[in-house]
């Protein structure tokens, strides 16, 4: 049987980190009141728009009593805690943030990462939001979430911990 090694995980998480990253919002399907299911193959039904992630950093572990950030578990009301780290590790934390009218006035039911993503060469450089139709090359879906409604109404951070398995 092959093993894939936790040096491999981090080669996996340094390509990963090398490459442009993109969090999605999406409209998703709008008689959802509450989500369904995620499926393994699934891809955004209404994609909204997309913020240029302007964090990652290598992470590992922690503990409530010394971290830099949390994230939520699997299960509800589980938080995650990991540490900085100064060498490359398997965990990347990634974060973008989106401003106050990004998305304005839209319901938000469907976020996902993105790694690879190109922009059309008419978008105006500097841009950390792009709208659906400045996207050139999608890119490769890392992960998708359905939610439940979201009004976009305020500014947000999208921050999510890349484990390559």
């Amino acid at each position: 049987m092959i093993v894939l090694q936790d040096t491999g995980r981090t080669a996996l998480a340094k390509a990963l980190a090398a490459m442009p990253a993109y969090f999605a919002w999406g409209r998703g399907n709008g008689a959802w009141q509450e989500p369904p299911a995620v499926p393994t193959t699934g891809a955004m039904q209404n994609e909204i728009g997309r913020c240029l992630v302007t964090v990652k950093e290598f992470v590992t572990p922690a503990t409530a009593d010394d971290y830099t950030y949390t994230v939520p578990g699997a299960d509800v009301g589980l938080l995650l805690y990991y540490k900085k780290s100064a060498v490359p590790t398997p965990w990347l934390y990634v974060q973008a943030n989106f401003g106050f009218f990004d998305a304005d006035g839209e319901t938000v039911r469907e976020c996902a990462l993105y790694f690879g993503t190109t922009v059309k060469p008419d978008t105006p450089p500097g841009h950390r939001y792009i709208n659906a139709a400045q996207v050139e090359t999608p890119g490769d879906m890392y992960c998708l979430e359905y939610r439940k409604p979201d009004p976009r109404e305020r500014k947000q951070v999208a921050e999510f911990i890349v484990l390559p398995l």
